[in-house]
């Protein structure tokens, strides 16, 4: 039963995605296409669900399934008190002390570490009790509605990045955004990464519709507002990462005098020393101490659970060398690791052969560099600068190789551009994803060539 709902489900977005105006006229991809980009989303989601399902031992521990328990504990009120249901989910009146029997029942909603963060576990568990109004209690319902989610992201910052990158590449750039193996495989579950990639995809498309002054800006500016709240819950060093990077790019872009490579990293650094002054002389935190109270808590949460994927148990303290140090061994971390000879699991296995491929990328673009890109101020040096603040900054934090093969998500579409827009590759017709097939159109080069 539930995959004739989950069909249905995912036959009516289908059919959104053929009619929403949002859908239309998406730069080199035609609506047979988004369809497919977004069934390779759920058929992604399915297999994380079946993974989780038949290869942990305990699949209740598993993120996916845990979300979605307690997502279905705070549904279950609707019955009995639907006044405490919407309570929960929308967190007006949430705190009630009646409500803590719903809470204590739940067992991620609170974390096992105190922090002056928001808990985003939190923000999932209340998208699944919301899902759950539609869903029948079957748990595909929600990888459909969760990936269409994250798929309204994906087009959103694919229709972002296509108005700064070299139109010739557009092949190139789709197939990274759409279909980079991580990008794919865990931005498509039921996890915080798919509610991310839909608020940050957002979030940036609406950022520069409203700089660009594009029709109905004001009302672009309410919801990037809203987005901005959620992704200061879900993952705030997400958000301020980004930040200063779009910030540089759009003063190398609109002011001749500043178009320098220095821009991206002065930016960066003024804006680093102002936020971590202002949190240090109007608060009552010290930054360098929040950085090592997460990292040390991640680290003790690992050791209780007996991850197996640990890479060190290095405890970081509030001392600014030691940060940075550790920052550069992060990137690097996040950048390569788990390698070829660390995989222990499927999980790790694929992560394995996705850094690989990183790396020949890496060395390919080198071989094939397109020297003029060096001196320009686009878009890809932005999203260069936010790999790096990103990579480094969840390498430093998380110790294990599945916390960071899942927090550098949102980094992945920006690596992929800079590899676009700085790699001569092998130039495909602009019509080959907007509507002709791919074997009609190779086999119309083929006929040129003889």
């Amino acid at each position: 039963m539930q995959f004739v709902t989950s069909f249905l489900y995912f036959a009516l977005f289908g059919f959104l995605i053929a009619r929403l105006p949002f859908f239309r006229n998406v730069q080199g991809l035609s609506t047979p296409w988004l369809v497919f980009f977004f069934a390779l989303k759920v058929v992604a989601g399915s297999l994380l669900i079946f993974i989780y399902t038949w290869y942990y031992e305990d699949p209740l521990t598993a993120d996916v399934y845990k979300y979605f328990q307690d997502g279905s504990i705070m549904f279950a009120a609707i019955k009995d008190n639907p006044a405490d249901y919407f309570r929960m989910l929308t967190g007006i009146d949430g705190s009630a002390s009646h409500l803590a029997q719903y809470y204590d029942e739940m067992r991620f909603w609170y974390r096992p570490w105190d922090s002056p963060f928001y808990n985003d576990n939190r923000l999932v568990i209340r998208f699944n009790a919301l899902v759950s109004l539609f869903s029948f209690g079957h748990i595909f319902v929600h990888n459909v509605f969760i990936n269409f989610l994250s798929f309204t992201g994906l087009v959103a910052l694919y229709k972002f990045m296509i108005r700064y990158s070299d139109k010739t590449k557009q092949f190139w750039l789709a197939a990274g955004v759409f279909l980079f193996p991580g990008l794919l495989f865990w931005g498509s579950g039921i996890l915080k990464e798919g509610l991310l990639l839909w608020a940050l995809g957002w979030w940036i498309l609406l950022l520069d519709n409203v700089v660009s002054r594009h029709k109905s800006w004001l009302i672009q500016l309410f919801f990037l507002g809203a987005f901005s709240g959620f992704l200061i819950l879900l993952k705030p060093y997400t958000f301020f990462l980004w930040l200063p990077c779009i910030i540089a790019f759009y003063i190398s872009r609109n002011y001749a005098s500043l178009r320098s490579q220095l821009t991206y990293p002065g930016v960066i650094a003024l804006f680093a020393v102002t936020g971590f002054g202002l949190i240090y002389f109007f608060s009552s935190y010290d930054p360098l101490q929040v950085i090592a109270n997460r990292q040390n808590d991640f680290i003790y949460f690992s050791l209780e659970q007996d991850a197996g994927s640990l890479i060190h148990t290095r405890l970081l303290t509030p001392d600014f060398m030691m940060i940075s140090v550790e920052f550069v061994r992060g990137f690097f971390n996040a950048l390569l690791r788990p390698h070829i000879f660390e995989a222990y699991s499927v999980v790790t296995l694929m992560a394995a052969v996705e850094n690989t491929l990183i790396l020949v990328m890496v060395l390919y673009m080198i071989w094939r560099l397109e020297k003029r890109t060096l001196t320009s101020s686009g878009l890809h040096w932005a999203g260069l600068w936010f790999m790096i603040l990103l990579l480094g900054f969840v390498g430093m934090i998380s110790p294990a190789h599945g916390g960071i093969v899942r927090y550098k998500i949102p980094a992945i579409p920006f690596m992929w551009l800079f590899f676009v827009q700085m790699t001569r590759l092998p130039h495909l017709d602009k019509h080959v994803l907007s509507g002709m097939k791919i074997s009609k159109y190779f086999r119309k080069r083929n006929r040129v060539c003889e």
